[in-house]
């Protein structure tokens, strides 16, 4: 047992004295290095070349290769650099740590995951759980980040950066109590940190609690950042009417619906009882797919409209439109006709409800009202990418292929990135015979075209 605990600090000792002897070989290119000076880079890269030549079979060599070169703008040598200290030493959990920072640092933001998630499985260390975090998070995968940000603590791990980050996606995931304690433990590590205050000052008035809102805006202002959550003056000295409804109409344009339905529900029980928070109440439940609520705002909101003394003609036509939308997608295809009907009365000259109510005939195969009503859409806008699109569907249903084709051209001619432009294109050259409709394909894939993916697989393999 003595023996065996001898050798475990012999090899300790080893690694120690190893990396000690490393950091003192290239003290003065680490120095350089360090400055982040593209004429100290320069420096480094020299002699690195002169005084290092026989080093060039060391992994630690490379390395220091690599940062200066990304120092220096020449990413192709970084990487190339980072790749032979790797070929060198694969083993290596901090040559894949850095190679992650260089790719999300050049901007290659998809590539940097691998190397850091190969850093994570050969050494589970807190700061390489915080990079991965911030990776995802910027590849939107917010799950994955929460999950790498809370690794990185567990791992012993901590700054302001960290919990501020966290914080923004609990924020945005609506978990704003949760938010509000962590962003606090940004402010204790760092209270010179304006962007831990700004954070802070959105999640407080997510909470309601606007006066700590303005408190925190005020703060983060003093410390002379430019990015801080808008909070116009106007709305912090308002009423609290004032302040619910600028905090509902942020929740809602941030697609934060059940958060939005919350704040117009209080308005509405305050006995404010204005058409427009029924609307936008309907619309945020019509984004949940809770139907039967949206239809019940969108009603009360109609009557309401209606009833005033004046017609808001752009209130009701965005009515309309959500109406029109909330039965189309419910298969409902009479009402929907029924509301792109009214907003074509309200305004004959919007080549918009045509296309609507154009898409409801030809779901109940009413094909010669379909073509009317997209003939009538490009009639008042020849140039309506979306019109040709539909239309082409069109014909494709009742198989004239040269036709479909014809518009499909035309809709990927006025919007080259029309995804939808190029399923329709695509499946009109396969009904002609043309043998490139698998190019069309790929490209409405590339453009979010609707069941790209699906017939490639089917026709393209």
């Amino acid at each position: 047992m003595k023996a065996f605990s001898l050798l475990i600090i012999s090899l300790s000792f080893s690694v120690t004295f190893s990396k000690a002897q490393t950091a003192k070989k290239y003290q003065d290119i680490d120095t350089l290095i360090n400055t982040y000076s593209m004429i100290d880079a320069m420096t480094a890269l020299k002699k690195l070349k002169e005084n290092y030549a026989k080093d060039t079979v060391d992994s630690e060599y490379w390395l220091r290769y690599s940062k200066a070169n990304y120092t220096f703008y020449k990413y192709e040598d970084a990487k190339a650099g980072i790749n032979r200290a790797l070929k060198l030493n694969p083993n290596n959990a901090n040559y894949h740590y850095e190679k992650g920072l260089l790719y999300n640092r050049i901007g290659q933001t998809d590539s940097a995951l691998a190397p850091l998630e190969k850093a994570i499985s050969i050494e589970p260390k807190g700061e390489y759980y915080f990079w991965k975090g911030i990776v995802n998070q910027q590849l939107k995968n917010n799950q994955a980040a929460e999950v790498d940000y809370t690794k990185a603590i567990e791992n012993k791990f901590e700054n302001a950066e960290l919990y501020n980050n966290f914080c923004i996606i609990l924020a945005e995931n609506e978990k704003y109590e949760k938010a509000l304690e962590i962003v606090n433990k940004s402010i204790a590590l760092n209270r010179k940190f304006p962007q831990a205050y700004s954070a802070r000052c959105k999640i407080n008035f997510f909470l309601y609690r606007f006066d700590a809102a303005c408190a925190d805006r005020d703060t983060a202002n003093s410390m002379g950042y430019k990015k801080t959550f808008t909070l116009p003056d106007s709305v912090c000295k308002g009423t609290e009417t004032q302040k619910i409804q600028y905090l509902s109409d942020i929740f809602a344009f941030s697609g934060l619906h059940k958060s939005a339905i919350e704040a117009y529900s209080k308005l509405i029980n305050n006995n404010v009882l204005k058409a427009d928070y029924f609307l936008n109440r309907g619309y945020c439940y019509y984004k949940l797919k809770d139907y039967a609520n949206a239809e019940k705002d969108y009603i009360v909101a109609e009557k309401s409209y209606l009833a005033a003394k004046t017609l808001d003609k752009q209130a009701i036509d965005l009515l309309y439109d959500n109406l029109s939308l909330l039965y189309f997608d419910q298969n409902n295809f009479k009402k929907a006709i029924e509301y792109s009907t009214k907003r074509i009365e309200l305004n004959p000259g919007n080549h918009v409800p045509y296309i609507d109510r154009g898409l409801s005939y030809r779901k109940m195969k009413k094909y010669k009202e379909a073509e009317i009503d997209f003939n009538k859409s490009l009639q008042i806008k020849p140039d309506f990418f979306r019109a040709f699109g539909y239309r082409s569907y069109l014909f494709l249903e009742l198989q004239q292929y040269q036709k479909a084709y014809d518009d499909a051209s035309k809709s990927v001619k006025l919007n080259p990135k029309y995804g939808y432009g190029y399923m329709m294109l695509g499946q009109a050259k396969q009904a002609l015979g043309m043998k490139d409709f698998c190019i069309d394909f790929y490209t409405a894939l590339k453009f979010d075209g609707p069941d790209a993916e699906e017939a490639i697989k089917q026709h393209c393999k």
